[in-house]
């Protein structure tokens, strides 16, 4: 477990439940690009983002970074995300640490 991941596990505690504090989208499609492979979010919302078919070893708590875009866009945003869960079958999710301001934006705006 990194550093980064030993903080914020010690900050947020081992008991706390999971509190979704953002309403969820699935629609525009919002893409998830991480070590050069894309993925799209089938849940995704400005506090975090579900994925699927992630085949990369990681562990709850590791700290991942990769571009965001809208498919069809061009534009690639970097972010930060922690991971929060693994489900079987490889669905990963996510919570936003870095997420860039106009992505933000634009979700808040297509959730409404």
């Amino acid at each position: 477990m990194s550093l980064i991941s030993r903080l914020l596990e010690n900050l947020r505690g081992n008991d706390m439940p999971e509190e979704r504090h953002a309403a969820r989208a699935s629609s525009p499609p919002l893409m998830v690009e991480i070590g050069g492979y894309e993925h799209r979010a089938h849940d995704w919302s400005a506090g975090g983002a579900c994925i699927e078919g992630f085949a990369e070893a990681i562990a709850i708590g590791n700290i991942l970074s990769g571009h965001l875009y809208w498919a069809g866009d061009r534009r690639r945003l970097r972010f930060a995300a922690e991971v929060m869960r693994l489900d079987p079958g490889g669905a990963v999710a996510l919570r936003w640490l870095d997420l860039p301001l106009a992505i933000q934006q634009e979700m808040e705006a297509h959730i409404g």
